[in-house]
């Protein structure tokens, strides 16, 4: 078979994706690997946000102020993933890179811009923080104190 053919046949064909993908790559029958906002939300909310143990939500600067805008969202072993918050005078959403980013990153190897697009639509629907900017940040810890995200 050639590879005219396995496209024709990958279009035409549901049911003969899942053999014509284990002999030829999606570049090669000329699938978009880029996936839609709602592929790439089904992904996160499935393989991201269930990772999140809701016994482990912080919310770090309540001893402070008695706030609840920021919020810290962990994994089981009290890895932070998500570090948010929705007081207007300082928003910020900031994703960690190794237990987040990698994954989205290894799912789908998009080009930095568009995951930062595709996370800035989903951190606008699901965390309705429309003019957030989301960040990925390399530490493995995050410090429970205040976040300041500009330079002092």
């Amino acid at each position: 078979m050639n590879i005219s053919k396995a496209k024709q046949i990958y279009k035409e064909s549901e049911e003969s994706r899942n053999l014509l993908l284990s002999i030829f790559t999606k570049e090669e029958l000329g699938v978009s690997t880029i996936p839609s906002q709602e592929e790439f939300n089904k992904f996160f909310e499935e393989e991201i946000l269930s990772k999140i143990d809701r016994t482990k939500i912080i919310f770090p600067d309540l001893q402070d102020k008695n706030s609840f805008s920021r919020i810290q969202l962990c994994n089981s072993n009290g890895e932070w993933l998500f570090d948010y918050d929705t007081d207007p005078e300082k928003p910020h959403f900031l994703y960690q890179n190794g237990r987040v980013y990698s994954i989205l990153q290894n799912q789908f190897s998009l080009q930095f811009e568009k995951m930062q697009s595709f996370m800035k639509s989903l951190v606008g629907s699901h965390f309705k923080m429309n003019d957030t900017q989301p960040l990925t940040c390399n530490a493995t810890w995050y410090p429970l104190g205040r976040v300041s995200l500009q330079n002092e």
